[in-house]
């Protein structure tokens, strides 16, 4: 060999070997991380975004994803994943029952399956019916006539902002301040619940369905507030008895808006009044009352009732007609007769009154 070829020759460098302890320290690292992981996955603490009692409605038939969905979307769980992975684990799930179940936003996995596999409600529980369109003092009147609390406890909560809806800091201020807010429908409490818990579970349910239907968004798209949108919903509520009808009587009440006529709605009238009567005279008719859609021009100064979805739905998704006016044109299905024309409703109201005095 060549005394050139020796120089170029250059020692091989041997290559550091890592010392196995390096590699124990890093498997135990990613042993500890992952038990932490699986501890805290399989942790019986997965408490949702719900702050306080939630009503969830399952439906027969519903299978654990669909239940653990359900729980996740009402803020009882803070994950539907978490939910159904613990009870594929811990083999639950397959005796899961239908119904109305009330949570508490301390839940844990074992008191959610625990619910789940006994039934919705224990014979304790306190079943509330709020009917639609009722008002705010009616309400108030069945929450007493539960054993829940007292008229006034009542209207006391009914007239707070204390609760965590985004809605309510848009409410004008008014009497009776969540009149048409408290959503209309039947309610689960615990016999320990107060008046307060029974606001709170109302106001939950109407910003599920506001949410749901897309209320506040659509009301915007007219040029309306939601809480234009309520006080109309209320309207079309009180005034509508056959279901067709929602979407017509909603497009009345726009025209009328747009084109600057009072809604002279009966309704209104009679919640004025402050109690209910079958027949509206023409003295009530000048009750100097904010409600008063004869008295007052446009909107009355807040809802005249609880509105359900249907109506809320109508108040914002008005049909396009050229009606201005209608009449009850059938008294026992609550039909009426809808025209553009003053004449035509000179007429139907002619009728109308000759059935009702031919019925007295």
């Amino acid at each position: 060999m060549s005394e050139n070829a020796r120089r170029r020759r250059r020692p091989v460098k041997k290559k550091k070997r890592r010392s196995p302890v390096i590699f124990v320290i890093i498997a135990i690292l990613i042993i500890i991380f992952g038990l932490l992981f699986v501890s805290r996955f399989m942790s019986g603490d997965m408490r949702g975004s719900a702050d306080g009692d939630v009503t969830v409605d399952i439906p027969s038939g519903s299978t654990v994803s669909e239940i653990a969905d359900m729980l996740e979307q009402n803020g009882v769980v803070d994950s539907a994943f978490r939910f159904r992975t613990q009870c594929r684990v811990r083999g639950k799930g397959s005796e899961f029952k239908s119904g109305t179940y009330v949570f508490g936003s301390d839940e844990t996995f074992d008191s959610l399956v625990d619910k789940l596999n006994t039934g919705a409600m224990d014979g304790e529980a306190i079943i509330v019916t709020f009917k639609e369109g009722q008002w705010l003092t009616e309400m108030a009147q069945t929450a007493v006539e539960s054993g829940i609390c007292t008229y006034d406890e009542f209207m006391t909560a009914a007239d707070s902002r204390s609760y965590s809806y985004d809605f309510i800091k848009d409410i004008p201020e008014r009497e009776n301040t969540l009149e048409g807010y408290l959503y209309p429908e039947t309610y689960y409490f615990d016999k320990n619940s107060t008046a307060e818990t029974i606001v709170d579970s109302m106001l939950s349910q109407f910003e599920k369905v506001i949410k749901e239907n897309q209320i506040k968004e659509k009301a915007e798209k007219l040029g309306y507030t939601l809480d234009d949108a309520v006080i109309i919903a209320s309207l079309i509520e009180a005034e509508v008895k056959y279901e067709p009808e929602r979407a017509l009587v909603s497009s009345v009440i726009h025209n009328r808006l747009s084109q600057d006529i009072k809604l002279q709605i009966d309704a209104s009238v009679i919640y004025s009044l402050g109690k209910r009567v079958t027949r509206v005279f023409y003295a009530d008719l000048e009750t100097a009352d904010p409600h008063n859609t004869y008295y007052v021009n446009g909107l009355p100064s807040g809802p005249i009732g609880a509105p359900r979805a249907a109506s809320l739905v109508a108040a914002v998704e008005p049909e396009k007609t050229d009606y201005l006016y209608y009449v009850v044109e059938d008294t026992k299905s609550g039909k009426h007769h809808f025209t553009g024309d003053y004449a035509d409703f000179e007429n139907a109201n002619a009728e109308y009154k000759q059935q009702i005095d031919q019925e007295q």
